[in-house]
């Protein structure tokens, strides 16, 4: 009797060592799938809620704060930041457009030679995982390991970001079908409309009520293939703006939108201030996969 009580006296320690050093990263899965809906250039402070309908259905029926992105306020920045779950010290990336890091990220934060990526890191956590990313800006090839996605495809060309942006979300919805694990749906007609015609401006206004019209076919979508009870939509963008342009160090640009939505996520609550560096661990814990110890972002959803 006295060896049981030793020997369970000692699992009881070692249980208590594993959780007290695991817990915090792992955690049970809340849904099976998210999409991940990343809408380029839509400053919190901009959006037309009262025009986007399917949006703000998502809104009140989810989890909704308004979030910081990473300095400057501008897009291979903040979408390496989304996508690495982590700041500008460490994915190194710092000019506008940069097609790789401009400072090499921390020999110790690296995986198989690159720095862990949102996908790459549910392939190297669950292999057989199946995950999609479609956008319609090359320079999203450069802020995520793109090999590591099980479908990528890139709607590039000369037809105007709402065609190509139409494409992407035909193609996704398509590809719903196989129930893939995580699904990126990038959206760039909002950021081209704000460059063009200014942040705010009535064309800019039109960009957001098509792309709103393109998240309701994915909600549709996920409807139709029998996974919206268990799937979790995301939906981040990478920067505001202001005038014609960003990358400016003003709330215009640098306040972001951070919707969490779908019905796992009913009674619990965004843990704020929320930061764009929040979105992979997000990812991550909703569909039960650790944590890398190298991000600096954190889950953002929590139990009340």
């Amino acid at each position: 009797m006295r060896k049981l009580v030793v020997l369970v006296s000692a699992a009881a320690a070692l249980c208590g060592c594993v959780c007290e050093r695991s817990c915090e990263e792992w955690k049970a899965p809340l849904a099976k799938h998210v999409v991940l809906i990343g809408v380029d250039g839509l400053g919190a402070r901009w959006i037309p809620w009262n025009a986007m309908p399917n949006l703000r259905a998502l809104r009140d029926g989810g989890l909704y704060a308004v979030g910081r992105d990473t300095f400057p306020t501008s897009s291979a920045i903040n979408w390496a930041t989304a996508f690495f779950g982590t700041v500008t010290e460490i994915h190194g990336y710092r000019n506008w457009n940069s097609a790789k890091p401009d400072v090499p990220p921390p020999e110790s934060a690296l995986k198989d030679g690159r720095l862990p990526c949102v996908f790459s890191e549910i392939r190297r956590q669950d292999p057989s995982a199946y995950t999609t990313s479609l956008y319609t800006w090359n320079g999203i090839s450069f802020c995520q390991n793109t090999n590591a996605a099980s479908v990528v495809k890139v709607f590039g060309g000369k037809a105007e970001y709402s065609t190509r942006d139409r494409a992407v979300i035909d193609e996704g919805v398509k590809l719903l079908d196989k129930k893939p694990k995580l699904a990126l749906f990038y959206q760039g007609q909002v950021d081209s409309a704000g460059h063009k015609f200014g942040w705010g401006s009535e064309q800019y206004t039109n960009a957001c009520v098509r792309v709103d019209e393109n998240i309701g076919s994915i909600v549709e979508g996920l409807k139709r293939s029998g996974m919206w009870e268990d799937t979790v939509v995301i939906l981040v963008a990478d920067h505001g703006g202001e005038g014609k342009g960003h990358g400016m160090a003003n709330l215009n640009a640098f306040e972001i939108p951070f919707l969490v939505s779908g019905p796992s996520v009913q009674g619990k609550r965004l843990r704020e201030p929320v930061m764009l560096a929040d979105t992979a661990p997000t990812i991550l814990e909703v569909l039960g996969y650790r944590r890398p110890e190298c991000w600096r972002g954190r889950a953002a959803v929590a139990d009340r």
